[in-house]
């Protein structure tokens, strides 16, 4: 088992964005130099998630402060809400940056208040996803000397004359994956050989998902070697709390569900009038407003022996790699650091990564 740490803390205002950010990044830092090897980064604009907001700039900044050998996850990029010249061209100067351990991940996203905020229509998200990813895959191959690329999406247009620059790292582009949570969006993924991201579910229903994406892949034609490969680095993501206690944690947990439910249910009372909004509310599955379901699929909770033999049901379902978010439902610093800190000195060791020797 393999292991990311998912950087999507929550703010509530102005006043914490700052403090949210620093703690962010220095925990990025502090678990990747204690044997943590990726950084998964999502992206979420306006409602009160993902702080930073910008996951290819935060990974720039990232990049040059851990391992060497770190993989960058984008967990996702949304694609309806670029324009996708420049998705283009920030995949590739972000795989330059990060020597090539890059995987970017793709999904239509959900939130009505970010749609809203960027101009975009949600009830044509997915259909526009796919249309994108489309005309940013044909602006990657394009050659100079082609003919003009005349592209199109649902909000704007453009000629592409020349070719995307920067190239990627060693190819003609990053490697890209899409998160999905359902069989069809599985057997699209291992189809066209990307890396699946997927969460919010139980082992018991993300083993035979990997199981089915593995067989797409080989079907396909993809050979061992690639198969391999992309199970290596596919994922799934789980909410994370550790505690000296396994009654402790729940308690916690439930504390930060209900203050994540209470915000989640705000933000969607501001949407009322954005087409498809909601069956928005539903996108992202299981949420903390339903706090017992949300605590099975969603989380990863209790002692530091707790959590080991819950991410092992992981391991049994022949799952490789786990993307774990430590700071979440506006945790205090301390907060999450003590739930971080408890992972990284007593369940990592675990899975065959001790933490690195401190520098004091």
């Amino acid at each position: 088992m393999r292991f990311s740490i998912y950087l999507n803390p929550q703010t509530r205002g102005a006043e914490e964005d700052v403090p949210i950010i620093r703690t962010t990044i220095d925990q990025a830092v502090r678990a990747t130099r204690a044997g943590v090897q990726g950084i998964a980064l999502t992206e979420h604009h306006f409602s009160g998630y993902n702080t930073y907001g910008n996951n290819f700039m935060l990974a720039s900044h990232l990049s040059s402060q851990v391992p060497d050998d770190t993989m960058f996850l984008l967990a996702v990029a949304v694609p309806t809400l670029h324009n996708p010249m420049r998705l283009a061209q920030s995949c590739n100067l972000l795989d330059i940056i990060t020597r090539g351990n890059l995987i970017v991940g793709f999904a239509a996203g959900g939130s009505p208040v970010e749609y809203a905020g960027l101009g975009r229509d949600p009830s044509v998200r997915h259909e526009q996803m796919m249309h994108n990813l489309e005309v940013m895959e044909r602006a990657l191959d394009k050659k100079p000397d082609d003919p003009p690329y005349e592209w199109s999406t649902a909000f704007e247009q453009g000629s592409l004359r020349t070719r995307i620059m920067p190239a990627a790292y060693h190819a003609s582009r990053p490697k890209f994956a899409r998160a999905t949570q359902n069989d069809e969006g599985v057997v699209w993924t291992g189809r066209k050989g990307w890396y699946l991201f997927t969460a919010r579910e139980t082992a018991d229903v993300i083993g035979p998902r990997f199981k089915l994406y593995a067989e797409a892949l080989a079907e396909a034609g993809h050979d061992q070697a690639c198969i391999e490969e992309r199970l290596d680095w596919s994922l799934v993501q789980k909410q994370v709390i550790v505690r000296e206690t396994d009654e402790e944690a729940v308690a916690f947990a439930r504390a930060r569900m209900e203050e994540m439910g209470a915000h989640q249910k705000k933000n969607f009372t501001m949407t009322g009038d954005i087409k498809d909004s909601a069956h928005l509310k539903s996108v992202v599955g299981v949420s903390p407003q339903n706090p017992d379901e949300f605590l099975q699929r969603a989380m990863i909770v209790g002692s530091p022996a707790t959590v080991a033999e819950q991410i092992n049901a992981f391991a049994e379902a022949e799952v490789r790699h786990m993307s774990l978010l430590f700071n979440f439902g506006f945790m205090t610093a301390e907060e999450s650091g003590r739930s971080l800190d408890l992972f990284l000195d007593e369940v990592l060791p675990r899975f065959g990564t001790a933490p690195a020797p401190s520098d004091n």
